[in-house]
């Protein structure tokens, strides 16, 4: 009886082969689907940027105009920003969703929320879409003292994260242009 040292069990030569076919099928799975990364050039470069009305998909009315202003903000403040009804490229924006969820309990109920939101946006020029991204981002709000300083609270928040997403998508958008 021969004892043998080596207790690992011989790896089948069909796993190596299954690992790159998983690999193949995703890569051609996501390849599929429309989503297009710009390539530096196609982002139009030193042009001024229109922002369209926001399109917004939430129970939250005034979410859209919030998001929508944030985002002329970031480009007034990058010098990017068009005139209303001037022509060039026009970026436009969809707010896909607004949720506000407790993320800390206390024994009168929720201290504190956080809030997020996903917004993709759309780059247009006169040869169509030129350039296409999807964010979220998040911001933490402490509940008020009582349920008007909680609104109040939220509404700070909201415009926080619009901020920030908005800083966000355009920081992607001028590092995808080179500009």
């Amino acid at each position: 009886m021969k004892a043998s040292s080596d207790s690992r069990a011989p790896q089948s030569p069909a796993l190596p082969v299954k690992c790159f076919l998983s690999l193949v099928v995703a890569i051609l799975a996501t390849a599929g689907c429309g989503y297009r990364v710009a390539r530096p050039g196609d982002v139009p470069k030193g042009q001024d940027i229109r922002v369209a009305a926001f399109q917004n998909y939430t129970a939250q009315v005034e979410a859209g105009g919030v998001f929508g202003g944030a985002l002329r903000e970031e480009l007034s403040a990058r010098g990017r920003l068009a005139p209303e009804g001037a022509s060039g490229p026009e970026l436009t924006g969809e707010l896909l969703t607004l949720a506000s969820v407790p993320s800390a309990l206390g024994a009168q109920g929720a201290s504190a929320f956080s809030l997020s939101a996903t917004v993709r946006v759309r780059l247009r020029d006169a040869s169509g879409v030129v350039y296409e991204d999807q964010a979220g981002l998040g911001e933490d709000y402490l509940a008020g003292v009582d349920v008007l300083g909680t609104e109040a609270n939220r509404r700070a928040a909201l415009r926080r994260l619009a901020r920030n997403l908005s800083r966000e998508l355009l920081e992607r958008m001028s590092v995808a242009a080179g500009f």
